[in-house]
């Protein structure tokens, strides 16, 4: 009976390493640089995040100037979607409203599952080098 339990406790340790976690469910404070703030629910696992707001508004953060961005979806060199800054940030001079504006297109679930999609097989087709020998 020990070795039973010994095993399935095993097993399910291993298992538990296969499942992504998903992002906390709760509505999380952002602050940019000029101290303005704003909320928004991080979501998705540790594959593939986002930010994004109560009316379903994608935020990423550009890393340049470290504002929180409107974000838009282009394609990189792989022909895979990435998202990327718009260039309107979330919140300018302390205004209190996160809406987009009008010329921003729409991201579609359809987009967000295609890049998580290309998230979970870039990490599969991750290659271990054997370590160089020092000499």
């Amino acid at each position: 009976m020990k070795k039973i339990c010994l095993i399935i406790s095993i097993l399910t340790g291993f298992s538990t390493s296969l499942v992504a976690v998903p992002a906390t469910p709760f509505l999380i404070t952002f602050e940019q640089p000029d101290g303005s703030r704003f909320q928004a629910h991080l979501r998705g696992d540790e594959y593939f995040s986002w930010i994004e707001t109560e009316n379903k508004l994608i935020i990423v953060k550009n890393e340049a100037s470290g504002f929180f961005e409107f974000a838009v979806v282009k394609r990189d060199a792989e022909n895979r979607y990435k998202l990327v800054p718009s260039g309107t940030s979330v919140i300018q001079s302390a205004q209190s409203a996160l809406k987009a504006p009008a010329n921003l297109p729409k991201i579609s679930r359809d987009q967000l599952g295609a890049i998580w999609k290309s998230k979970i097989a870039e990490r599969r087709n991750l290659k271990i080098m054997p370590a160089k020998k020092s000499p």
